[in-house]
This record gives C-alpha cells, structure tokens and sequence, in this order.
C-alpha cells in the first residue's frame, strides 16, 4: 500500500517503529522528497493511517500506486 504523507521531515525510523507494533515483519519505503510512503504489512489501510497518525504523521491513501521501492508493484494474480 501507498500514502501520501504530510509536509514535513518525517523520520523512516519512526515511522516503520509505529508500523511495526501492528506487524513486526511490516517493509516501509520512504520518499521523502515526493511524501510518499510505501507499506508492506499484513495491517489494513485503516490500521496503517491509525498508527501513522498516532507518530504525528498525517497521510492518505495514493489512489494510484507508483513505483517506490523499485521493482514492480504487482502481485501477480491478475491473469
């Protein structure tokens, strides 16, 4: 999943540490200079925004996903 954060310096460690209480094997990729954060978690969108807002971060589902991390942002399962 993909967000777009709030103005701001945001800290990729504090982030990840409040994702990781709702699962300690989540992946977060920060682009700071777009705001946006991608999220590989078992936790729901809503559970995501919950804990991001929770660290002070305030932040919205990317209605279009776009490539951070690198690679492709498939899954495989629509053919």
């Amino acid at each position: 999943m993909q967000f777009e954060l709030s103005a701001g310096g945001h800290d990729v460690a504090v982030l990840t540490a409040a994702l990781r209480v709702l699962d300690p094997q989540a992946r977060v990729v920060l682009d700071a200079a777009r705001g946006r954060l991608e999220v590989l978690a078992s936790a729901s969108s809503a559970q995501i925004l919950d804990a991001l807002g929770k660290a002070g971060c305030a932040a919205r589902p990317l209605e279009k996903e776009v490539h951070v991390s690198g690679g492709s942002t498939c899954c495989g399962h629509c053919g």
